[in-house]
């Protein structure tokens, strides 16, 4: 199994240097690093975490095999080992790859906020060097996972700075996104609605990042309800609301056809209430001591734990209901043209689907993605 792991490492290193590569060498005629989609930036700074970061994961996989093996004592403190070693080096990989699963989300975002407020993003130089400021930090902060573990109090200390510093450039891209709706003529189709509930819903976990990142703070949530609830913000919150944004935004494209936005809008409603019951409530258990991983629990936390199942019954709902409407939408959805959605990047000036070369020609760019203020792009909805 562990062989395994270090295996599957590799499809993550290969992906990362065929992203940079591709990005570096392959742009088409014209389209210099900053008129990039920033989709593109946070792939770009998802692949060098994943070149840099995944090796270290490798070589842990291969001092365990090792220790297995050859009885070498590395993390196993019965033969001379260290087991903090090993956390160190499993966060070490682990806190970046947290990054790899968000930063594309965050592309997404700025993708979905510029086309439906049609508008030209706000403080696109920031935006896209914030990303690779991201990717920079996430492997400065690992130790904040282990403010319990016995480490130093001068590294806990050091961790806990460099840990409030990620909010520096997660904010700079909240405020440009929603200075890039301000005055904008924003329309509210199923993708908007999904980057208005990640930027609520990623703000919290990012906030509240910022307060396990306080030592005292830390010792008391450390392994309870509140880290459970913290990190579904951001991964659920933040990661998976992106993509359903992006899956809704790019499925006219992918399938030529449309959903049904009205049960796209139920499906939105239903995720985002049920959601918000299912893990706020363990934001509340947390700070009320209930611990992590425990399947037994003092009665006075049942009332809150039923409550967080019932809302995960609604969240259940929400992703059937759009199973049913999206695989409709595949035989019966009316045609969508190669523009719905109005759009300026490249992608939207290709056949819905695409051609399987994507552009039958090299495309020709005549413009920025995020030109709104120069350009009003022909929507080509069949109605």
């Amino acid at each position: 199994m562990t062989l395994g792991v270090f295996i599957l490492g590799f499809s993550s290193i290969f992906t990362g240097l065929n992203f940079i590569v591709t990005i570096h060498k392959l742009r088409t005629p014209g389209q210099t690093w900053f008129k990039l989609p920033l989709f593109v930036w946070g792939l770009y700074a998802t692949a060098i975490i994943q070149v840099l970061a995944t090796p270290v994961l490798g070589i842990t996989m291969v001092l365990l095999i090792l220790e297995r093996v050859l009885g070498i004592g590395i993390f196993d403190p019965a033969m001379g080992g260290d087991p903090v070693l090993y956390q160190h080096f499993f966060w070490f990989y682990s806190h970046p790859a947290v990054y790899i699963m968000i930063l594309p989300g965050m592309g997404i975002i700025s993708e979905l906020i510029s086309t439906f407020s049609h508008k030209k993003i706000f403080g696109y130089r920031a935006i896209a060097y914030s990303s690779l400021g991201i990717a920079f930090i996430s492997f400065l902060v690992w130790g904040h996972h282990m403010f319990t573990s016995g480490q130093s109090e001068m590294a806990a200390m050091l961790f806990s700075f460099l840990t409030f510093l990620v909010g520096i450039p997660s904010g700079i891209k909240v405020f440009n996104w929603v200075s890039t709706m301000y005055k904008g003529s924003i329309s509210f189709e199923a993708p908007m609605l999904y980057a208005l509930s990640f930027l609520f819903l990623f703000t919290i976990g990012g906030l509240t990042g910022i307060f396990l990142g306080a030592l005292s703070v830390d010792v008391h949530l450390h392994d309870t309800y509140f880290i459970v609830a913290h990190f579904h913000y951001v991964m659920m919150g933040g990661t998976v609301m992106a993509f359903l944004g992006g899956l809704h935004y790019w499925w006219p494209k992918i399938w030529g056809r449309m959903y049904s936005e009205f049960w796209a809008k139920i499906s939105v409603a239903l995720i985002f209430i049920g959601f918000n019951m299912t893990f706020y409530t363990q934001f509340i258990l947390g700070s009320r001591g209930m611990p992590r991983r425990y399947y037994n629990y003092m009665d006075q936390f049942q009332p809150l734990h039923a409550f967080s199942s019932y809302g995960s019954w609604i969240l259940g709902l929400g992703f059937i209901v759009m199973a049913f409407y999206l695989i409709h939408a595949i035989f019966k959805g009316r045609v969508a043209g190669n523009n719905p959605w109005g759009s300026l990047t490249l992608e939207w000036t290709t056949t819905s689907p695409p051609d399987p070369h994507n552009f039958k020609e090299t495309p020709e760019l005549t413009h920025g993605p995020y030109d709104y203020d120069k350009i009003v792009a022909k929507s080509t909805l069949d109605q």
